[in-house]
């Protein structure tokens, strides 16, 4: 993917932050861990504003009970409008999880998923349920020119 094409990506995500339109699954991939770190965090305080610990959950790592994970997907949020689960680097973007996979072909409208990882197989099934039914946006190694860039927007803005 060109640079363009990953800046259309982050913006795409940054507007549904913005406007609190929000898909059904996100999946941020990829070398850059701090900006898919912070982009995770926003997502996570956009989608969650109040600290609701009833209708979140946080995965992490593999070993994950599929079952169990879809048995949460399909409990309807408890005083809420939504459910939200974040995955991170759960491997099955790599490994074969087809049950996930079909699951993501029908997801509740008031459940989203953000799924962080560091390596996909943009051939699975995992990645094209996602990308059909959300957003994916993949964190490439920022070049020098662009950290700098980056580095002086933020000494401008604290003066």
């Amino acid at each position: 993917m060109n640079r363009n094409g990953w800046e259309r990506l982050l913006k795409n995500i940054q507007e549904d932050i913005k406007t609190g339109n929000f898909r059904k699954a996100y999946l941020l991939y990829g070398e850059e861990a701090y900006l898919k770190q912070q982009y995770k965090t926003n997502l996570e305080k956009a989608l969650n504003p109040d600290g609701d610990t009833m209708n979140f959950a946080h995965y992490e790592g593999k070993g994950i009970d599929i079952r169990q994970l879809i048995d949460l997907c399909e409990t309807m949020p408890f005083f809420a409008d939504r459910r939200v689960i974040i995955l991170e680097d759960t491997g099955f973007f790599k490994n074969k999880c087809e049950e996930l996979a079909e699951y993501m072909k029908e997801l509740p409208d008031y459940l989203c998923m953000v799924f962080v990882e560091s390596e996909v197989d943009k051939r699975s099934r995992m990645y094209k349920a996602v990308k059909s039914c959300g957003a994916i946006a993949e964190f490439i190694r920022q070049d020098e020119k662009t950290l700098m860039r980056w580095a002086a927007g933020l000494l401008g803005k604290a003066g």
